[in-house]
């Protein structure tokens, strides 16, 4: 199981990585479960990924029966077929269980707390023996 951790400094730089993500899987014809900590996540993520820019949309479902499109945002925390690939927004390691071809997350660095709770998932994956890449 391979994991890419990116770094984030500020709030703005998850949204423009979370766009990178979603384009590079619509890209490569990847399937991409994005797992949200919440529903008002969930709905923020639905709305940016219609309404990023004004010509152009990311195909996306928030209904997990609904697996045709490329990207799934889902409140769930285990996958449903045919995805993947993991987007993990969770302030908590996945379950370990679960289990991915790749699975993207941030090393966020923008407070103490969230700080605390990236290195709880860094040495989770350690520990699962991924192969970890770190990105800024």
């Amino acid at each position: 199981m391979n994991v890419t951790l990116f770094n984030v400094k500020k709030k703005a730089d998850t949204t423009a990585k979370i766009l990178t993500i979603c384009r590079k899987a619509v890209e490569k014809k990847i399937y991409l479960q994005i797992c949200c900590p919440n529903q008002k996540a969930a709905v923020f993520l639905d709305e940016f990924l219609w309404k990023f820019s004004g010509e152009v949309f990311l195909p996306h479902a928030v209904d997990e029966t609904h697996t045709i499109e490329p990207i799934l945002v889902s409140l769930k925390t285990e996958l449903t077929r045919p995805f993947t690939h993991v987007l993990w927004l969770c302030p908590t390691p996945p379950p370990k269980e679960l289990r991915w071809v790749h699975l993207y997350d941030f090393d966020d660095e923008t407070s103490v707390g969230s700080r605390e709770k990236s290195q709880s998932r860094y040495h989770f994956y350690k520990e699962l023996g991924c192969k970890i890449s770190l990105l800024s």
